[in-house]
């Protein structure tokens, strides 16, 4: 089904149909553009605000889950002023990367799933879906760092709510991967039958 996508339906489906009806190679290469620029420019500089003097930055999100002794470690080898700016990285500038590489891989997944889009539904927004759980282990670890500032502690079932928010972000990180290795495979194939 090349060309046009017709626009129907209701929610989901329609929203799916949109990115499939607008999304083309120069859409998806210019959002990798702005991913890769806001990822060096933005992302790198705000996140010096939690940067430990030996040059580590690390985010607890950028681990397969974690436990309260890693949010006690991170946050007790921190000074009030950088949890402050980890809160304010995680609930502003880690909230507008989710809408980025969001719409990147969105847009990526439906140039490449385009000509299946009749059979491949909405698979198209599964990018959509770690972004949410992104933004739910964001407010998460906001609030626990918050609690930890109010009164020096962390409750161990937020901790376990954040950590199965930054799973569940990361399997769906993987499986949008996976779609883009499908539909580059899917893209190759179909160049060579048509030869």
């Amino acid at each position: 089904m090349g060309g046009k996508v017709r626009i129907g339906g209701s929610g989901i489906k329609r929203i799916s149909l949109f990115f499939y009806q607008y999304s083309n190679l120069k859409v998806a290469v210019l959002f990798t553009g702005i991913f890769i620029g806001y990822l060096v420019l933005v992302m790198t500089h705000k996140a010096t605000g939690f940067e430990l003097s030996d040059g580590n930055i690390k985010s607890l999100g950028m681990s397969f889950g974690f436990d309260k002794e890693d949010i006690t470690v991170f946050f007790n080898t921190r000074t009030d002023d950088m949890i402050n700016a980890y809160i304010n990285f995680n609930q502003v500038w880690d909230v507008l990367f989710g809408v980025i590489y969001g719409l990147m891989h969105t847009i990526w997944v439906s140039v490449l799933f385009k000509p299946f889009s009749g059979k491949a539904g909405s698979v198209n927004l599964i990018p959509l879906v770690q972004v949410l759980f992104d933004w739910l282990e964001n407010y998460t670890l906001g609030f626990l760092a918050q609690q930890y500032l109010v009164d020096g502690t962390i409750s161990s079932s937020i901790v376990d709510l954040a950590s199965a928010f930054c799973i569940i972000k990361w399997a769906f990180s993987g499986l949008t991967y996976a779609l883009i290795l499908v539909g580059v495979i899917l893209l190759i194939y179909r160049f060579f039958k048509v030869k």
